[in-house]
């Protein structure tokens, strides 16, 4: 029944395929390299410590 309903609405329909980057991942990517450069890096492999 669904597949009908939905063929029924694509079958006069035309199908756009835009190949540029995703704004959502290129958001993450941005976000994700924005915190690697906000990790302090005093100590060796990234490691911080805790001093009291």
């Amino acid at each position: 029944m669904t597949v009908a309903a939905i063929d029924r609405l694509v079958h006069h329909s035309t199908i756009f395929e835009l190949n540029v980057e995703s704004y959502r991942r290129r958001t993450a990517s941005d976000k994700q390299k924005e915190r690697r450069r906000q990790l302090p890096t005093d100590t060796p492999n990234g490691a911080t410590t805790m001093t009291p």
